[in-house]
């Protein structure tokens, strides 16, 4: 089998990003970008409302983390019952840890906006100025996750331009949120 051919913009810098992109993107295939994007829609929608009345930074943070981990709990439920109509017979107990872990990147796609509030309140910024950073982050993360699954699937110019745009739609609809509530 033939080694792939590259054009010398590949061999000058070009194919080292590419390279990076497409290690970055398998990495999150592997793993459930689903889950990731999610849990940072649900993260920034929730930011949005909760920031908009409340100024203390500690329990806007608390509050979008039980929120989101109620969310992350409907989902283990939901899938230790998918189970049940796959034909898994183990009990609720024995189930719950396998949709736990399965479920578990509605978490973790929680946490980059969470933590960007959370420094940005220890850098000294208002609890409503790290609110809209956090958010402004979001969109930018939703965009890469996006950008990064039609990167993965091969798509080139406006095709990945608007698969990064519509996931990145979906952050900019919780700083319009925040904007309209505030």
């Amino acid at each position: 089998m033939d080694a792939p051919r590259h054009t010398p913009a590949d061999l000058v810098g070009a194919g080292v990003t590419r390279g990076h992109r497409l290690r970055a993107a398998d990495t999150l295939a592997r793993r459930d970008p689903g889950g990731l994007l999610y849990g940072a829609v649900i993260t920034a929608g929730v930011l949005a409302a909760v920031s908009a009345n409340n100024s203390h930074i500690h329990r806007v943070a608390l509050s979008v983390g039980a929120v989101v981990v109620i969310y992350w709990l409907a989902h283990v439920y939901t899938e230790s019952q998918e189970m049940l109509f796959h034909g898994d017979h183990r009990p609720l107990y024995r189930r719950t840890p396998h949709a736990a872990a399965k479920e578990v990147f509605i978490l973790v796609g929680a946490v980059p906006a969470v933590g960007v509030y959370l420094l940005l309140d220890l850098l000294g910024l208002s609890a409503s100025g790290a609110a809209y950073w956090a958010l402004w982050f979001s969109v930018a993360f939703l965009a890469v996750i996006g950008y990064l699954g039609a990167h993965r699937a091969g798509m080139q110019g406006w095709r990945l331009l608007l698969e990064s745009a519509g996931a990145a739609s979906l952050g900019v609809l919780a700083v319009l949120g925040k904007v309209f509530l505030h």
